[in-house]
């Protein structure tokens, strides 16, 4: 009769702990079923961002943070492979900074063009779009007058996610992406900023309906 000391029951211990783990994170097959998104599909999402705006000309890059708000909604192409239209916009327009007299606040949205690809059957998935994006600085004088310019240019996305299924038909999903606008000029009184491109970086908790 064998007897196991002290050391191997421990390694006996922490092999069922891994065991138990991985059969907790790895999905079984139901799960797996309810991952991929089919069908008619709406996502809502809210997360902190980080913003860095740079233009031709200028004596440096701009960074900035507040959160992102966006919203989805699409179909399927194929198994595993949809299609949607993406809205997303910076809802805090001074980046978490105090709004005041000389300030420069800047608003940045977006609508693309999406493609969701889920290369298996879990819900991990890679997304990438393409699309318009319009910015808006604000100049706060000192006289307590404002000074605005928009501009509308090319926007491009990407990011990855993942859909944790709740039941068949909802999930919660989570995604890290980041959003590229380039705006072009900005026409301002007494100056003009050229080729302003903004670069936004996400992390989002959405609800998505399937």
């Amino acid at each position: 009769m064998i007897t196991l000391g002290p050391s191997t029951r421990g390694l006996r211990v922490w092999l069922a702990a891994i065991a138990s783990a991985v059969a907790l994170v790895h999905p079984t097959d139901a799960t797996a079923q309810l991952s991929p998104r089919s069908g008619l599909w709406f996502e809502l999402g809210l997360g902190p961002s980080s913003t860095r705006i740079a233009c031709t000309g200028c004596a440096g890059v701009t960074h900035g943070s507040g959160p992102v708000a966006y919203a989805q909604v699409g179909g399927a192409l194929a198994d595993g492979v949809l299609f949607g239209v993406e809205a997303a916009i910076q809802i805090d327009e001074t980046f978490g900074r105090e709004r005041d007299a000389g300030s420069v606040i800047a608003s940045n949205q977006s609508l693309h063009l999406i493609l969701l690809w889920f290369p298996w059957r879990a819900g991990f998935f890679v997304k990438g779009g393409v699309g318009v994006a319009a910015a808006e600085v604000t100049l706060e004088s000192a006289a307590g007058t404002s000074l605005v310019s928009a501009g509308v240019g090319v926007g491009m996305s990407a990011g990855i996610g993942w859909d944790f299924a709740i039941t068949r038909h909802l999930a919660i999903t989570a995604n890290a992406g980041s959003w590229v606008s380039a705006i072009g000029d900005l026409v301002l009184p007494e100056v003009t900023v050229d080729d302003v491109i903004a670069t936004r970086y996400g992390i989002m908790i959405g609800l998505t309906i399937r």
